[in-house]
């Protein structure tokens, strides 16, 4: 009996400091994230794989699924097993580059706090089936910290400097103008919850009925726990629940007060996830997937596979590359146009510079000498009185 799996998934994680930028809208060939990023299926999802008979494959961009199918008379391929109710898988995305933070365009300080989530439920569609929130809209008086992205007229704009107030319209002064596509930013950064915790109910009486649930990504209820306010209560004072969701399953949910939201986070075991930089969470479910990301689709009884690619794109860090000499360079503002001239030993780009592990090109000093791109190693934030990055240089020594 000959035993037949397609694939029906691939996960890619692309990164602006591999692809090149600005123009790069796809991986090139040979293009490997492997070594820096992993996807790691949680136990859960891998029991779910199991049950459904799929398969999971590391790949070089990020990785696969493969489903175990038959083909159906409609000459398509369907599972071997329907997928008739809800499911979700869930992987881990493990950082193993060290210097991670220092070329990707996300905030400096780590927020141990929260953690990245991406999910098929954000139905970011442009030139590719993004997992990630949409960016938001250039919008004027809104403040806007250095590296911040937004949508623009049909293209994505990087801000170049901390802006207060921002202008009417985008001053090109202010931003780096890159072509339309859509990247992690910190609208996916969520609260981390761990297996248990306090929750407080702020004014509670004697005797009132209090119901706590757990909604999952399907609407479903996960958890509850009903509190009677005790008799000698004193009306109005708050009252104090701990909540323990032990084996709850990691993933996106919902936090409800007598069916009001009072919460929302991704709950995590704070020792599955420690090395985790982010849950991405895949679901399994028609009436909730936008159609563009469905991988599935019942039929007659049968659930036919509809193989997607779904994607996790990261934006390279832009520095002002900065160049120190160990004696005078000899150069003066006019012979270095592309430059600031900062001192008799130093100067720097003008503009922040995108990161690259290998630049298309090169810059020139003042007499026309290849000057050598920075590494990711090392870069030095700037900030002013009130503590915002006003700038980051990647320092060069020559």
């Amino acid at each position: 009996m000959k035993v037949l799996y397609k694939k029906i998934l691939d996960l890619e994680i692309w990164h602006d400091y591999y692809l090149g930028q600005p123009n790069a809208l796809k991986p090139p060939t040979g293009y490997d994230i492997s070594d820096m990023l992993a996807l790691v299926p949680t136990p859960e999802c891998l029991r779910v794989l199991r049950n459904l008979r799929w398969l999971f494959r590391p790949q070089p961009r990020g990785a696969s699924i493969f489903a175990h199918v038959e083909q159906a008379s409609s000459g398509e391929f369907a599972t071997l097993l329907p997928v008739n109710r809800p499911e979700r898988l869930t992987f881990w995305l493990i950082v193993r580059d060290r210097y991670f933070a220092n070329f990707t365009n996300l905030p400096l300080t780590k927020n141990r706090e929260q953690i990245y989530y991406f999910s098929n439920l954000s139905g970011n569609q442009g030139h590719a089936l993004f997992l990630t929130q949409p960016l938001p809209s250039y919008a004027a008086n809104s403040e806007y910290h250095l590296g911040q992205l937004v949508n623009h007229d049909g293209k994505t704009l990087e801000a170049l400097s901390y802006q207060a107030s921002a202008s009417k319209n985008p001053n090109a002064n202010d931003w780096d103008i890159l072509p339309n596509s859509q990247y992690v930013s910190e609208l996916d950064r969520l609260p981390k919850q761990g297996l248990s915790r306090i929750y407080t109910i702020p004014k509670a009486n004697p005797r009132d009925i209090w119901r706590l649930t757990l909604l999952d990504v399907h609407e479903l209820e996960t958890f509850a726990l009903e509190v009677t306010t005790p008799s000698t209560h004193a009306p109005g004072d708050a009252i104090a629940c701990s909540l323990n969701f032990s084996g709850q399953i990691p993933g996106r949910y919902k936090l409800c007060l007598n069916n009001i939201q009072v919460d929302r986070f991704v709950l995590c075991d704070p020792i599955a996830s420690k090395d985790a930089f982010a849950l991405v969470e895949i679901v399994l479910n028609q009436s909730l997937v936008p159609s563009a990301f469905s991988l599935l689709q019942p039929q007659d009884g049968n659930t036919l596979i509809k193989p997607k690619t779904y994607v996790i794109r990261c934006k390279n860090r832009a520095t002002r590359w900065r160049y120190r000499y160990e004696k005078p360079h000899g150069f003066s503002a006019a012979s270095l146009p592309n430059f600031e001239l900062i001192d008799a030993k130093t100067y720097a780009t003008k503009r922040p510079l995108g990161l690259r592990l290998q630049p298309d090109s090169l810059l020139t000093d003042g007499k026309d000498q290849l000057l050598p791109a920075p590494t990711s190693a090392l870069i030095k934030p700037e900030t002013d009185a009130q503590a915002r990055v006003t700038t980051i240089f990647s320092d060069i020594h020559l």
